[in-house]
């Protein structure tokens, strides 16, 4: 255990960085003592030595810190778990490790919890190793480079369940195993991951640790873990080292003339969307009077193609982006782009801590509007204020309004994180799961009878053994389910039948979209207690939301609010379909596995399942990409058809580059033409 956490040098060493960020000159000694000499303005011989000696291998303009050099120094002997404040640079590490050791390294793994996190690291590696290494975030990438030795494969953890990515790990040594945000392991009943997320997540931590020869866990203000059950033998290093200053201010009234819109750029954070939306509907924002630029091109996009009165598009002109988790990839990505770029048209986020959490967009001022969920999450929120640059530091803005957030705030107050996996008691309601795949008894027993009762009906009635439902990852409850109702949703004559028992019979508990179709909680009359089936009609219009608006304006004769309640639940049914839906595609392919179904019996549950399939991804495999990217779905199709002919050039990214050089490109919308261009 390498524990660096001393509150009293950290003290210390926030005095003097708010010195440092004042611009106050501090003496080496200072600056030594407290591992910040990287802000060192010395130019003598042995601060010049001492800095060649911390040059970074990455970045030859980056000095490193004597704690990181420490760090990389445990990493090349040991495994290592970091736990280090955000500006610690803990991504960083890991990538400074991979160019010290990139003629050794072949197979590398970096696991991260978000899409955008992924593509914001897709995006490093590819800038930084695209000439060793082919980087790689999907099954089809896996399968086109393949025979490629050197590879960084960079996933959300549900990705290494594929079939694809199994087998290539089954049958190669990953030289490298990164995880990040290692905290998203612990199971929390409050938690916003539901439980089968969670216990997925720990059965790839579980796999993942046996099958890597070096690994790197990461993670913010975690002051213990243990590994007893995994056993691997790693270092624990434990450092409170923050390197950035950033001032937190209480305002005094909530009011929206605090929140100075027409100011610096700034986050705004909301504990929920729904309160987003709540606060724009109570609060009209006083910008009338100002002009702001805006992408004429992107709003005339989102009115041909979604709405011309979409409140997303009336704030994007306003220079405000609304960010959450149901925000469509395309515009959340645009967001991000905007807000990063300093002439970029966005000048403020409204977002959740998917946004703080997800991706490392950096900021300088952050307003906490509602109460964060406890001191984790405020601490972990405000540690994403401010980005380390010693040539011209600059101050990181914290406002809170209400007192009893600020109260809440503690940076000593670490966690002591339990990975679920890690410890021997079941503490979700899916017991079934956990003993399953987490290797772990109930007390009473109740749960191992269930599953011996599931073993003996899998085996008897349809050839299953249960290591081939654990190897399909599939959820218990789940598939007890479809064995209830499996002659009567494998017999439907009709496709929205099918449709219809997995909403309402498989996943009703994974409905949270309901209320939005409720026509109840809408403006005109209807004798429906729901708007038609938004579901099946965005399957079968392959994702595009324009066919269904117009249906929904059509039938209805809604008014604006109307219009923008109905595209909030499109994005929640998008969502639905695409993670929770899929989950039938796996059942099917382990039934289906044993010669189960018959075309012409079974034909409306096949294409069913072929209907997920496809919405999700293409049959080139390249329509998950290019969504990840935030390519629209509208030119999803358009971009695969094309890049798929593409079999002489090397990466993804130079496809989609030499994309640019065709009348095609001419023809896709402004966000793709945004993402490529920017490449």
């Amino acid at each position: 255990m390498h524990n660096k956490f001393d509150s009293n040098m950290n003290v210390l060493r926030n005095d003097i960085l708010k010195n440092i960020y004042s611009g106050n000159d501090i003496s080496e000694a200072e600056l030594n003592l407290t591992d910040l000499s990287i802000y060192s303005r010395n130019n003598t011989f042995f601060s010049k030595l001492s800095n060649v000696i911390k040059r970074s291998v990455l970045d030859d303009s980056i000095t490193l810190t004597n704690e990181q050099v420490e760090c990389l120094n445990i990493l090349e002997e040991n495994n290592l778990f970091l736990s280090a404040p955000t500006s610690f640079g803990k991504t960083f590490i890991a990538l400074e490790f991979i160019a010290r050791n990139r003629i050794l390294l072949e197979n590398i793994i970096f696991v991260v919890p978000t899409i955008s996190l992924m593509n914001e690291l897709r995006r490093k590696c590819f800038n930084l190793f695209n000439d060793e290494f082919i980087i790689i975030t999907s099954e089809a990438e896996l399968d086109q480079y393949n025979h490629v030795a050197k590879k960084i494969m960079i996933v959300v953890p549900e990705r290494i369940s594929t079939k694809r990515f199994k087998e290539y790990i089954n049958s190669n040594n990953i030289d490298f195993l990164v995880y990040d945000e290692i905290y998203k392991l612990k199971y929390e009943i409050s938690s916003r991951d539901t439980n089968d997320r969670i216990i997925k997540m720990n059965y790839i931590y579980k796999y993942l640790i046996n099958k890597s020869r070096k690994i790197l866990l990461l993670g913010p203000f975690i002051r213990s873990v243990n590994f007893g059950k995994s056993n691997i033998k790693i270092e624990q290093f434990i450092t409170n080292l923050n390197l950035v200053y950033n001032n937190i201010e209480k305002q005094p009234v909530k009011t929206i003339d605090n929140l100075e819109f027409l100011k610096d750029k700034q986050f705004v954070y909301f504990n929920s969307p729904n309160n987003i939306k709540k606060f724009l509907d109570k609060n009209e924002l006083n910008t009338e009077d100002e002009q702001y630029k805006y992408d004429e091109d992107i709003i005339q996009w989102i009115s041909e193609n979604i709405h011309p009165e979409w409140y997303y598009s009336i704030y994007l002109k306003k220079g405000i982006g609304i960010h959450h988790g149901k925000t469509p990839l395309f515009l959340r990505k645009y967001i991000e782009n905007e807000y990063s770029n300093p002439d970029g048209c966005i000048h403020t986020i409204l977002c959740t801590s998917t946004l703080m959490e997800g991706i490392n967009t950096p900021t300088n001022k952050l307003i906490i509007y509602d109460s964060p969920r406890g001191t984790f999450e405020l601490n972990n929120l405000i540690g994403r204020v401010g980005r380390l640059n010693p040539q011209n530091p600059q101050i990181g803005n914290i406002q809170i309004f209400d007192e009893k957030i600020l109260d809440l705030y503690n940076p000593e107050q670490w966690i002591d994180l339990k990975i679920l996996y890690e410890v021997d008691t079941i503490e979700t309601n899916s017991p079934e799961d956990e003993i399953l795949y987490l290797d772990k008894s109930s007390i009473d027993g109740e749960p191992e009878k269930r599953i011996h009762d599931l073993k003996e009906i899998l085996d008897s009635k349809f050839g299953i053994k249960m290591t081939e439902v654990i190897e399909s990852e599939i959820e218990i409850n789940l598939l007890n389910n479809f064995i209830n109702i499996y002659d009567e949703i494998t017999c439907h004559e009709k496709e929205w039948k099918v449709i219809n028992d997995i909403k309402y019979k498989l996943l009703r508990s994974d409905n949270k979209y309901l209320g939005g179709l409720l026509t109840s909680n809408y403006s005109f009359a209807s004798e429906d207690k729901f708007i038609f089936d938004a579901v099946y009609s965005l399957m079968i219009n392959g994702g595009k939301l324009k066919p269904v608006i117009n249906k929904f304006v059509i039938k209805y004769n809604p008014n604006v609010s109307d219009i923008n309640n109905f595209i909030d639940a499109l994005f929640q049914i998008d969502e639905f379909i695409k993670f929770k839906m899929m989950k039938m595609v796996g059942i099917y392919e382990l039934f289906n596995s044993k010669n189960l179904f018959n075309k012409s019996k079974n034909r409306a549950f096949i294409q069913s399942i072929y209907m997920i399939e496809s919405y999700f991804d293409s049959a080139d495999g390249y329509e998950r990409i290019l969504s990840d990217l935030g390519i629209p779905q509208e030119d999803i199709i358009l971009i695969s058809n094309e890049i798929s002919k593409y079999n002489d050039v090397f990466g993804t990214e130079k496809k989609l580059k030499k994309l640019m050089e065709i009348a095609l490109f001419d023809n896709l919308s402004p966000f793709s033409k945004k993402i490529i261009s920017g490449l």
